[in-house]
């Protein structure tokens, strides 16, 4: 009703709008209406289930029986190889010999197993020979060495610690004596050596922007022992060596800063207090060099430049006190460091004292003025590889020395079996090569060569230097069980210094014998821990003069066992 009432009322509405706004019209026209008639549905409804039955489907079982077999192949035993990770170590090691002359040798090993905080160890040597040279003076001789070491390791720092001795006995038996006139007491002498260092640094540090330092310390003292003929008992020479110094390292980016300190005191005696001598021929000084030593390394790709300053504070009496040298080296890498060709500049203050002489030459007079050496070194040359197995080196030096010691025949206080010091400022212009081969560690060979030209400025000669000097040696290792070492020395152009004490005699030869010096040896390994060894030295059987009338002995053989434990 409420429906019929709203339509009614529309319509109504669109009447009047109709009426108000436009004219009335009337259309009368033929039309005719079809009606469909009506018929009557007679289906009943009913409701279509729309589940799907799924249909029960039954497969048959096939019964078939297959034939099988079973072939069993055969495995082969596993290879196992048991090794350790590090071989095993022995911490004794034990080598006796005995040789022609009348040469006993004996030589003592013992160190510390692996330790990851610690290493210490000992070593003993002794080696001597009792019978003399035919023709000469007694020349019977004694050396023994000693070591203790010891390395401790902590979180940040390295200790290093070392005790060293020596003692060595022998004759000034450089005079011919064909009916045994000289008592060998007359000619003995005998020397001491009691010293250690100890360094401590943190070498453990790898940080570059960290100081990396080591400082060290040390003392030794060297001796002679009263001679047999010195009735007062003074003339025996002393020498005490003090060292002190510290060693620093920066990097920074490409460039590593070094700075070395050493400050060196030496004192030496002879004779201090024997009024018999000359008050110049008496010797209590001492002498102190300090030296400085700041460089800075760069290197690029291909190249690296060092340079720096090598300062000396030199303290003797006679010479001047400050003393620097230029330190430059530019070296530059060409295919692949296959050809390194480099130039530089260096040299330095080098302390003498009576313990350095004495074993540049053991037969000196033991009175002797102390002067330090300064050298200045200009160098160039290439270096490099041919292959994965040979390098090579060849260079030119040009070096100017100042008090370079030289040793000439004495004849104040001794029959020419004594060699006096004599301090030269001299040039030398040496050009050196050498070449090496290198097999793994089965075969090692290296041959060197250098030729020198001395320009003494007071001397006639650079006394017992000589003019060139060539070296081959090798090392050879065959399956682990046989090795064999050989080198061979080539010396020539040595001049005598006789010929000062002489001079218009003709007959005095000024020119000594070349030398030629060849070794071998061979070692027998049994096992890791026990081994027969033979050396033959002196091959040829050369006696060359070492020294102006100091005779070497001839072909020399030298057999023993070493011994594991």
């Amino acid at each position: 009703m409420i429906r019929k009432a709203l339509y009614i009322a529309l319509l109504a509405c669109c009447t009047v709008q109709v009426g108000i706004a436009q004219d009335e019209f009337t259309i009368v026209a033929d039309a005719e209406r079809k009606v469909t008639p009506a018929y009557r549905i007679t289906e009943q409804p009913k409701v279509i289930d729309t589940v799907i039955p799924i249909p029960d489907i039954h497969y048959p079982l096939l019964v078939r029986n297959m034939d099988t077999e079973i072939h069993l192949k055969d495995i082969e035993a596993s290879k196992i190889k048991i090794r350790d990770k590090l071989d095993k170590l022995y911490p004794g090691y034990v080598k006796v010999g005995l040789g022609m002359y009348t040469s006993p040798l004996a030589e003592i090993y013992y160190n510390t197993k692996r330790n990851r905080r610690m290493n210490m160890g000992a070593h003993v040597k002794h080696f001597s020979s009792w019978s003399n040279l035919e023709g000469f003076a007694p020349s019977s001789y004694d050396q023994t060495s000693g070591k203790l070491f010891g390395e401790w390791f902590t979180t940040n720092f390295k200790l290093e610690t070392e005790l060293d001795y020596m003692n060595n006995g022998y004759h000034y038996y450089g005079i011919v004596d064909t009916t045994d006139f000289f008592n060998k007491d007359t000619l003995r002498n005998r020397v001491q050596l009691i010293g250690g260092t100890f360094h401590m640094g943190n070498f453990s540090k790898k940080d570059s922007a960290k100081l990396l330092w080591d400082a060290h310390i040390g003392n030794h003292y060297f001796h002679e022992f009263e001679p047999y003929w010195d009735s007062l008992g003074d003339k025996h020479a002393r020498n005490n060596n003090f060292l002190i110094g510290a060693d620093f390292a920066y990097k920074q980016g490409k460039n590593t800063y070094h700075l070395d300190f050493d400050w060196q005191h030496n004192r030496y005696w002879y004779a201090e207090d024997d009024a018999s001598l000359a008050v110049d021929e008496r010797f209590n000084i001492r002498n102190a060099l300090v030296t400085f030593r700041p460089t800075i390394s760069t290197y690029g790709d291909k190249w690296k430049v060092v340079y720096g300053l090598d300062i000396n504070f030199d303290f003797p009496v006679q010479d001047k006190i400050f003393k620097v040298v230029p330190v430059v080296e530019a070296k530059y890498s060409l295919f692949n460091d296959m050809f390194i060709p480099y130039v530089g500049i260096d040299g330095g203050v080098t302390q003498n004292s009576f313990y350095t002489i004495n074993r540049l030459n053991p037969y000196i007079y033991s009175g002797q003025e102390m002067m330090n050496e300064t050298e200045y070194n200009f160098y160039g040359g290439i270096k490099g590889t041919l292959s994965k197995t040979i390098s090579f080196n060849v260079a030119a030096h040009y070096r100017n020395y100042n008090n370079k010691a030289l040793f000439v025949n004495e004849n104040t206080w001794s029959d020419l079996n004594k060699f006096d010091v004599r301090y030269e400022d001299m040039r030398v212009f040496s050009v050196e090569g050498g070449i090496s081969y290198q097999n793994g560690e089965k075969l090692k060979i290296d041959a060197m060569a250098e030729w020198n030209k001395y320009s003494p400025e007071t001397q006639l000669f650079a006394w017992h230097l000589p003019e060139l000097k060539t070296t081959v040696r090798g090392s050879y290792n065959l399956f682990d069980k046989i090795y064999a070492k050989a080198d061979f020395t080539l010396e020539y152009g040595r001049k005598s210094p006789v010929y000062l004490f002489n001079p218009a005699d003709d007959d005095i030869p000024v020119d000594m014998p070349v030398i030629a010096d060849g070794n071998l040896s061979v070692e027998y390994r049994y096992n890791p821990r026990v081994s027969a060894f033979l050396q033959l030295n002196n091959i040829a059987g050369q006696k060359y003069d070492r020294w102006m009338n100091y005779r070497v002995q001839g072909f020399q053989i030298l057999g023993g066992v070493t011994f594991g434990f």
